[in-house]
């Protein structure tokens, strides 16, 4: 059995940790000879650190978590995090004989980029384009001194890896040009992936999501369900959802969202009455989907978002709803050319918000089986869990610690 270690670095309110990396990965254990460790650095509090490590202990993965300091100030908590998170892993990766250190994104590369490399392998998980990102949607320059740096280390990082993983084909074409071509037998792409038995139709549940929102059972429900944001074509969902509602005035548009301020203070007034803004447990997330008519996957396709793999989009298509899903989101674009009952929203299209109402109206027969079969083919854990293993097997074939 080979130990793997996945390194993060996380802000408070994340919880992709135990929603998506931790099935994954302890389906991965399940499945092939690996055993899982996570380290995350987080500044996240200690509730929300104790939830993470709840989960830890069901999926059955080692889960330790690392407080990143923001005294005096962030910026130097963070230095002295780093400095002290390399002796930390230094450490860790001895005493637990670790042969694959994954290292997730820019912040956990710049402390791997300081190890001495010994009897361990480094698969890096590119993620995305997390720093283009921040260009695109947080206004760093790539100019500044910031991203210089951060960019070297990832190039750095991308050169040194003897694996490397994204989530899209086009992340690796944008990262092979990064380091001029060499070694593309490294890149590998794997999927985002969701228990199916838990996103799946609750059609029992309809009728009561229905009474409890107080709307009338013919009456069409769009959804959004996620974080909000300037990327997340707030606009395009209200222009959508207004001219439907005009026609259809018993039309509804629920927002599921941790984001409830964004969303409130940019609803129109005329609006109001028929668009709820909900926060729920994730594990209530199906029960409410079930509800749904129409979905939301609408992203800004600026250039970083040619790296990213929507795991909200799979969780729609699981549940076998119809889909209004961006063009140009890393290589969702070919896959919704084939689901039926979805549609590829083209941003940059004059039209394309006639287009949107008008697939919208003209929806009649849907085959909600099938759009759910296209969901487990590509957005199940288990074809998520796959990918990670052919990309594990890859450094175990060269791993000198067989």
């Amino acid at each position: 059995m080979q130990n793997i270690l996945f390194i993060t670095w996380d802000g408070p309110q994340t919880n992709y940790m135990e929603g998506l990396f931790m099935p994954i990965l302890s389906e991965v254990q399940k499945s092939a000879n690996y055993r899982i460790h996570i380290i995350q650095f987080t500044w996240g509090t200690q509730e929300r650190i104790a939830i993470t490590q709840k989960k830890a202990a069901a999926l059955d993965v080692i889960y330790t978590a690392k407080t990143i300091s923001r005294k005096p100030v962030a910026v130097l908590g963070s230095l002295l995090t780093l400095y002290s998170g390399i002796k930390f892993l230094k450490k860790y990766i001895n005493n637990n004989k670790i042969d694959i250190v994954m290292p997730r994104s820019t912040m956990p590369s710049i402390m791997v980029n300081r190890l001495k490399k010994t009897n361990f392998k480094i698969l890096f998980d590119a993620d995305g384009l997390p720093l283009e990102e921040r260009v695109d949607f947080s206004g760093l320059l790539r100019t500044s001194r910031q991203y210089r740096f951060f960019k070297m280390e990832e190039t750095k990082m991308l050169q040194q890896a003897d694996g490397v993983i994204t989530r899209s084909q086009k992340a690796i074409d944008i990262h092979l040009e990064t380091i001029h071509h060499k070694r593309p037998e490294r890149f590998s792409v794997v999927f985002n992936g969701r228990n199916i038995d838990f996103f799946k139709p609750k059609g029992s549940m309809k009728s009561q999501i229905q009474a409890e929102l107080n709307i009338q059972q013919n009456a069409k429900l769009f959804v959004y369900c996620g974080s909000l944001g300037p990327q997340y074509g707030w606009d395009e969902m209200i222009v959508i959802f207004q001219k439907y509602q005009q026609k259809y005035s018993d039309a509804f548009f629920l927002i599921l969202t941790g984001n409830m301020e964004f969303a409130k203070q940019r609803i129109p007034a005329e609006l109001s009455k028929n668009i709820m803004i909900k926060k729920v447990p994730f594990e209530e997330v199906p029960k409410y989907l079930s509800a749904a008519d129409i979905a939301f996957a609408i992203r800004e396709p600026k250039f970083s978002m040619q790296g990213v793999a929507p795991i909200k989009l799979g969780e729609y298509l699981l549940m076998g709803i119809p889909t209004i899903a961006s063009a140009g989101i890393g290589d969702s674009e070919e896959l919704i050319k084939q689901v039926p009952n979805t549609f590829l929203f083209y941003h940059d299209k004059p039209n394309a918000i006639d287009e949107a109402l008008r697939f919208v109206e003209n929806l009649s027969e849907i085959n909600h089986q099938k759009i759910r079969e296209f969901g487990i083919n590509f957005f199940s854990v288990e074809k998520s869990a796959e990918s990670y293993i052919q990309s594990f097997n890859k450094l175990s074939n060269i791993c000198n610690c067989i």
